[in-house]
């Protein structure tokens, strides 16, 4: 019985050693096989994530092509083969091939002549890593890109704040980024009709030879104010406060004895006449905010044709111009002159309603300002997109350039 009781055991023994060989066996092959599986998802998400940041690099130097072929084609007019080197010159400059081993394969240039704008398209081989053990070797990734250069030439009012609290590296700094934003919109090797004009103020604004025909220096009782022997003018009372009529119709008056060394400059491309503008900006007095906003309007305004009458704004209705004013300021607006007309600020808004109802676009630029000056800017702005803030010098210069490239109407269309 023992025997028999034993030789079932050692029966039973075998048959479950056999089944552990026959599951190892089967086993093996099934890790090996799951192995490979992993390994070839990982190999596909890093060569994924790679040709992803290729196709990104790629992309974004293919725009920096788009627009500088937009640009070509409004400012140079370049022939189809001198426009596709331009192209490539600027998207090989921009993406480095040879820091991803991705290998450009063609980029079609499509230009329309009648709007200025153009259209890529660059195909780019990227080689694989890990994927290359299933058999794909490399990647093709398509990217595209479109710029168009809007034609309409601009006329341009910057009011410049120059009151005290712009002394010093300011001052200098506020120089530099109105010269920089003068150099790109009227530019000397091509033709335009861009114009830009400069209304500087502080306590008041310098009006220069014109002060005299357009402002009243005796109340309306015959008595002199502050600024009568000067060309210092404030604002005007009335019906017309915060509209762009003509001065013939409700004149301003000269408050105040106090105003910028820098007179009002009217619209203008001379380089020359504009430069020394710009040299001539001084900081010192208040911030009568809405005075400065008041002289960009009239600055663009056609009803000040007879003011500005050697070369005056062209008019509202003009589709071949756009009519912008860039407001900048440094701090809060805490000087004026009417008591009816409101504070400063309740001036300024009321101005900049006016101006946008219009059809001026307003650009505003809080340079270092307090942050309750930031509400009265966003609100002159034309849209949120329309108001900057800029922390130091080279922030500032580099919203002037910006504001500068958005006028010339060089943008990406898709």
């Amino acid at each position: 019985m023992a025997d028999e009781h034993m030789s079932r055991i050692k029966h039973n023994f075998l048959k479950l050693h056999e089944l552990h060989a026959s599951q190892s066996g089967a086993i093996a092959p099934i890790f090996g096989l799951m192995l490979m599986v992993v390994m070839i998802a990982t190999g596909v998400s890093v060569d994924t994530a790679r040709g992803n940041r290729i196709a990104s690099m790629a992309s974004s130097a293919l725009d920096a092509a788009a627009l500088a072929g937009a640009k070509a084609l409004r400012l140079s007019d370049p022939t189809d083969a001198e426009l596709t080197a331009l192209v490539l010159d600027y998207f090989n400059t921009n993406f480095q091939q040879g820091s991803s081993n991705a290998a450009v394969q063609s980029i079609s240039v499509v230009p329309n002549r009648q709007d200025n704008s153009v259209e890529l398209v660059a195909n780019i081989r990227v080689p694989t890593t890990i994927m290359a053990i299933t058999g794909r070797e490399h990647m093709d990734v398509t990217v595209n890109a479109a710029a168009v250069f809007d034609v309409k030439d601009v006329e341009v009012s910057m009011m410049l704040d120059v009151s005290g609290s712009m002394a010093g590296s300011k001052i200098q700094d506020l120089k530099a980024a109105a010269g920089d934003l003068i150099e790109i919109l009227l530019p000397t090797d091509v033709p335009h009709s861009n114009r830009v004009a400069i209304a500087p103020f502080s306590t008041a604004v310098n009006a220069g030879d014109l002060a005299a025909s357009i402002s009243n220096g005796v109340d309306s009782r015959g008595r002199s104010m502050p600024g009568r022997y000067t060309t210092c003018v404030t604002e005007r009372a009335g019906a017309q406060a915060f509209t762009d009529a003509s001065p013939s119709t409700a004149k301003l008056n000269r408050r105040s004895a106090s105003c910028p060394v820098a007179e009002i400059q009217p619209l203008t491309n001379d380089l020359d006449t504009l430069g020394d503008a710009i040299d001539s900006l001084a900081a010192s007095g208040m911030t009568a905010g809405h005075l400065g906003i008041a002289w960009a309007s009239y600055l663009l305004s056609p009803n000040w044709s007879s003011v500005f009458s050697d070369d005056p704004p062209v008019a509202y209705d003009n589709t071949d111009f756009r009519k912008v004013a860039i407001l900048m300021t440094d701090g809060m607006f805490n000087n004026y002159y009417e008591n009816a007309n409101g504070t400063s600020v309740t001036q300024a808004r009321a101005l900049c309603d006016s101006m946008k109802a219009n059809g001026v676009t307003v650009y505003t630029v809080g340079f270092q300002v307090p942050a309750d000056v930031v509400p009265t800017l966003q609100y002159c702005a034309t849209t949120p997109a329309h108001y900057y803030s800029a922390e130091d010098g080279a922030a500032l210069r580099q919203t002037f350039k910006e504001i500068a490239k958005r006028l010339n109407g060089l943008r990406l269309s898709s």
